[in-house]
């Protein structure tokens, strides 16, 4: 009987002893699990990440814990990974926020590229602006400029216009001048001739210049044929001696006022065959005539 009692306990011994090792195995992977998810806890970047996942962690440690032999291979495989998915979470979190971050330099170098080549394109546009008004402004210069050398040749234009008539006009008053010079010298010696032809039979001399006849012609003024006329009468008796002067190029014309003198006095009634021609002098201006009266 006794004996029988010792081989119960032996039994009862040898049952219990693979209960009280199964129970200690359990415990070791919980304590190896729990170690993980604490150290991940404490983990300065990834303790604070994933707290969902962690906690997961957490209770299935708790579930292995208190899992029986039989649910211990399941529950120990669920602890395992919900460590691991914890632990994978929180990593996961970690990169995406270094993404993020890289996301946010890319988009801050983005950014600044895009401010640097829009300020590149503001400065080319103030630049071309710039262009463009001084371009405008040397053309209104130019133009400008071209307007004055316009007004100024104009200017000039109205000054050598109003030169030439001044030119003309002192050309025609010094004309005018010679002319009544040459007036004023005929009238004192057709006085002459005229107190010469009062005298019995005197000498006489009367001069026709170039304002006796039409300009560049032989033609006689009608006061100067009714001169010649006077002058023919007053002295009928005498002979005539008709003397042409002409100044350089002037010798033809000159030498056709002399006939055309004598024509004159002829037709005044002086006797042809007593009226002698000579030939052209040089000397004075023009083309003048002198005629003399000789006893």
């Amino acid at each position: 009987m006794r004996t029988r009692t010792i081989a119960v306990l032996l039994l009862a011994l040898g049952l219990a002893s693979p209960l009280a090792v199964g129970a200690a195995q359990p415990d070791a992977d919980v304590q190896r699990l729990a170690a993980q998810l604490d150290q991940l806890g404490a983990d300065p970047v990834l303790g604070n990440l994933a707290p969902a996942e962690q906690a997961r962690a957490r209770d299935a440690i708790d579930a292995l814990r208190n899992s029986g032999r039989r649910e211990r291979p399941h529950y120990l495989f669920l602890a395992e990974q919900r460590v691991a998915l914890a632990r994978a979470a929180a990593q996961g979190e970690v990169d995406q926020q270094q993404l993020d971050q890289l996301q946010r330099q890319h988009d801050h170098v983005m950014l600044e590229a895009s401010q640097a080549e829009a300020a590149a394109a503001r400065a080319e546009l103030a630049r071309q602006r710039l262009q463009y008004q001084a371009a405008v402004q040397q053309a209104q210069m130019l133009q400008e400029q071209g307007a004055a050398y316009s007004q100024q040749a104009q200017q000039a234009q109205a000054e050598a216009e109003q030169s030439r008539k001044l030119a003309a006009a002192q050309a025609r008053a010094a004309a005018l001048a010679r002319k009544e010079a040459d007036l004023a010298e005929q009238a004192t010696r057709a006085l002459r001739g005229d107190s010469g032809s009062a005298s019995s039979g005197g000498s006489a001399t009367l001069t026709l210049s170039d304002g006796s006849f039409k300009a560049g012609s032989d033609t006689l003024s009608s006061s100067r044929t009714r001169r010649l006329a006077e002058f023919a009468q007053a002295h009928s008796n005498q002979s005539f001696r008709i003397v042409p002067r002409a100044a350089a190029g002037q010798r033809v014309l000159a030498g056709r006022r002399a006939v055309a003198v004598r024509d004159a006095l002829v037709a005044g009634g002086a006797d042809a065959s007593r009226i002698r021609i000579r030939s052209v002098e040089s000397g004075g201006k023009g083309a003048s005539v002198e005629v003399s009266a000789e006893p």
